[in-house]
């Protein structure tokens, strides 16, 4: 799998030293300064991961996290922020966003995160497909059907939604869902997997606010439950 990184940072000296670490690493890197040169390059380019920083002259990160996944769902997306920014997770992640990286950040945590992306982004435990009813899932190609028509999802709302339907009728906690979704050495909080089950209701669900396919067990977790 060729591992295409665009990296969004209006700071130079940051990007190149990103650049030098992710391509000592194995991976082909390419530059943008601004959120507007990204939106630009990213058709011609087609990456697989973007490192986006929140904070970017004219058009922010959060802005251009919001237009890359309508227009490129299937790409990874790693937020970058100052530790004395006054950040939104919630909204990154509602965004699309996969994960956040605090500056300064050393190579070592870089190099990790990035590698925990591309194997969720590459990760296809057994190629039969998953259908129920109006829903089909095909893991070799990662596509999602729902009464025919393809459903765009992020990598991790795939990954989240195979890991539902693989265990229909049975009640998941967040805990469980948050480890084997995001790895173990995911620091994030457990509101991140509501966040993203409301993604998924809004894209498979007919009614998202009384749904009938992802049932919330309260103070449990959530129950895939098909027809």
């Amino acid at each position: 799998m060729d591992k295409r990184i665009l990296i969004v940072e209006d700071e130079e000296g940051t990007r190149k030293y990103v650049r030098f670490v992710l391509e000592q690493n194995g991976f082909t890197v390419y530059e943008a300064a601004s959120g507007e040169e990204a939106l630009e390059l990213v058709p011609g380019i087609q990456p697989h991961l973007m490192l986006l920083d929140v904070k970017l002259p004219g058009m922010d990160g959060y802005e251009v996290c919001h237009k890359i996944r309508n227009n490129h769902p299937g790409a990874g997306i790693i937020m970058l922020t100052a530790c004395d920014e006054g950040i939104n997770k919630v909204k990154g992640l509602e965004l699309g966003a996969d994960d956040y990286i605090v500056k300064p950040f050393d190579s070592l945590e870089l190099a990790a995160r990035v590698k925990a992306v591309f194997r969720r982004l590459s990760h296809t435990p057994g190629d039969i497909p998953v259908s129920y009813s109006d829903l089909k899932i095909i893991p070799s190609t990662r596509q999602v059907y729902r009464k025919g028509a393809p459903v765009a999802l992020t990598p991790r709302e795939y990954d989240l939604l195979l890991f539902l339907a693989r265990n229909p009728n049975r009640i998941i906690s967040r805990e469980e869902l948050l480890n084997h979704v995001w790895g173990d050495n995911y620091l994030g909080e457990l509101k991140t997997v509501d966040i993203y089950i409301s993604r998924l209701r809004a894209k498979l669900e007919d009614r998202p606010d009384k749904p009938r396919l992802i049932k919330t067990m309260r103070g449990v977790g959530y129950l895939f439950k098909p027809d």
